[in-house]
């Protein structure tokens, strides 16, 4: 639990306790041994060890509302809380958990998820405006 109030406090939105321990006990759950053992012993600016990412989607999907998140992490990088709506509101979770598997894994979306990810970026662009930051 210390490796993930220590990896929260990286970021400009603060995981309260009690995400915090769901995702403590997510990732305890459904990683081996040697890949928790790998986590907990690395920094928490770096990358997540390979095999861990899909666990780490999951159990944060599973114990954050990721849509606040996502509000919450724009507002405090400048967007207004509008924008902020606007943009999460326009990501569905099954959307939005492809681009952070995508960016956390390293790997290519499917041509289906690409053409969706790329629709909803436009209806971002289009619906929203644009974001200074």
């Amino acid at each position: 639990m210390a490796f993930l109030e220590k990896e929260s406090a990286l970021d400009d939105v603060q995981l309260t306790e009690s995400e915090n321990r769901c995702l403590a006990d997510g990732i305890v759950a459904d990683l081996d041994d040697d890949l928790l053992d790998e986590l907990l012993a690395g920094n928490p600016e770096d990358d997540p060890p390979t095999g861990a990412e899909l666990v780490l989607v999951e159990s944060l999907f599973d114990c954050v509302d990721m849509n606040q998140l996502m509000v919450d992490s724009m507002v405090a990088e400048g967007a207004t809380q509008e924008q902020a709506e606007c943009f999460a509101g326009a990501l569905d979770a099954e959307t939005l958990e492809t681009m952070m598997t995508s960016e956390l894994t390293g790997t290519d979306p499917s041509p289906e998820e690409e053409a969706a990810l790329m629709a909803v970026v436009f209806e971002v662009m289009f619906t929203c405006g644009g974001f200074d930051e």
